[in-house]
Parts: C-alpha cells; sequence; structure tokens
C-alpha cells in the first residue's frame, strides 16, 4: 500500500519540465567536476575514478601519509570537530579506510568543503625532511 506521499511521485514527475532536469544534471556534473580534480589535489585521498551516474564519490584513504589518525572513522571524527565537515566513514558501507563524499550540494558549499578538507589534510599529514625524519625531530639553521 503506497502512502499519499508516494502516490503522488508519479504526478510530480509528470509535471515535472525536462529543462528542470536537465539543469539539475548539469549542475550535477560541474559540481562532479570540480570535486573530482580537488581531490586529486590532496595526497592522502585517492579518487580512483570518476563517478558515473551517481551523486557521491568513493574515496582511498592513505592513512600512511597522515599521523595521528588510524582509519576511516577517526579521520571522520576528527574532521567534524576540528573543520565541521561531514563525511560517511567507509567502514559504515563496508570498506575499511575509505571515505563516502557526497557532491550534491550548493557549489559554494563544496568548494568551502573541498578547501576545509584539504586543510584538514595538511594539517595532519605526516612532516618529512630530505633525510626522511620529521621535522620536529631535527633542529633547522639558518646562516646569514
Amino acid at each position: 500500500m503506497l502512502s499519499r506521499h508516494q502516490g503522488s511521485i508519479p504526478q510530480i514527475l509528470e509535471k515535472t519540465t525536462q529543462d528542470f532536469f536537465s539543469k539539475t544534471i548539469n549542475i550535477l556534473r560541474k559540481n562532479l567536476d570540480i570535486c573530482y580534480d580537488k581531490l586529486k589535489e590532496i595526497p592522502c585521498i585517492m579518487i580512483p575514478q570518476k563517478p558515473e551516474g551517481a551523486f557521491f564519490a568513493m574515496v582511498k584513504l592513505n592513512l600512511l601519509l597522515l599521523e595521528d589518525i588510524e582509519d576511516d572513522m577517526e579521520f571522520c571524527l576528527k574532521l567534524a570537530k576540528e573543520e565541521s565537515l561531514i563525511i560517511l566513514p567507509g567502514v559504515t558501507v563496508g570498506l575499511k579506510n575509505w571515505l563516502r563524499m557526497t557532491f550534491a550540494v550548493e557549489y559554494s558549499s563544496l568548494e568551502d568543503g573541498l578547501g576545509r578538507l584539504k586543510s584538514f589534510c595538511q594539517r595532519h599529514a605526516k612532516k618529512y625532511s630530505l633525510t626522511g625524519s620529521t621535522a620536529a625531530d631535527q633542529q633547522i639553521h639558518v646562516e646569514h
């Protein structure tokens, strides 16, 4: 048995113009392109392929490049606390150390969120020098 709301869906779809659907698809494509390009700039996040027919992307975390983060759940909890940015940990959909990220948001929100994600990843990135030790392990002296 359909609820009153479910029964109205076919009528709503019939009365919605093709132009609405075309504009929505174009917005999602634009957001996908931005999301895909910006995620490729973040070393600890790998996007294996550009999504097709979805409004989210599955991305793989490279935890070897991050300090003080053990898994996708901890990544998402710290991200929410530090940046007020919510991303679904992959473990919730059976993919440990992956993230499920939507791009079906307003363009300005997407850009802002991707910027905060990049900043978070930069803050938590392992710091290496040419010798392989962290910058914190070495004192750097500058001669004048």
